[in-house]
């Protein structure tokens, strides 16, 4: 933290404030909505051998680094010998990958 922003708090705690948390700002409204998620969720179900900026082309009012941000932190994805696929694996998952050990391997 500054020397500036220190004296700002200062100040303010010595004006009465009592509470260390930022206050809540009005600001711009976020553009990433459920309804987007929804979306987005369902193009890659469709296709999972896209690229982000294939992605940007079909939602062009949303950059690349925050439709990234969406499909890996938001919806789970990561990149997985070219193709998208859920970062976490379910137990039917792990029984598949098993049964494919045991056949591969003997």
């Amino acid at each position: 933290m500054t020397e500036g922003g220190v004296m700002q708090w200062r100040i303010m705690f010595k004006n009465g404030r009592t509470n260390v948390h930022d206050e809540d700002r009005n600001g711009r409204s976020s553009l990433v909505t459920d309804e987007l998620t929804v979306k987005i969720d369902e193009k890659i179900r469709g296709n999972r051998l896209f690229t982000i900026i294939e992605f940007s082309l079909e939602f062009p009012q949303i950059s690349r680094s925050l439709l990234h941000e969406i499909v890996v932190k938001k919806l789970g994805y990561h990149k997985f010998s070219a193709r998208w696929v859920p970062e976490i694996l379910t137990e039917n998952h792990k029984k598949q990958r098993m049964v494919c050990r045991v056949v591969i391997f003997g």
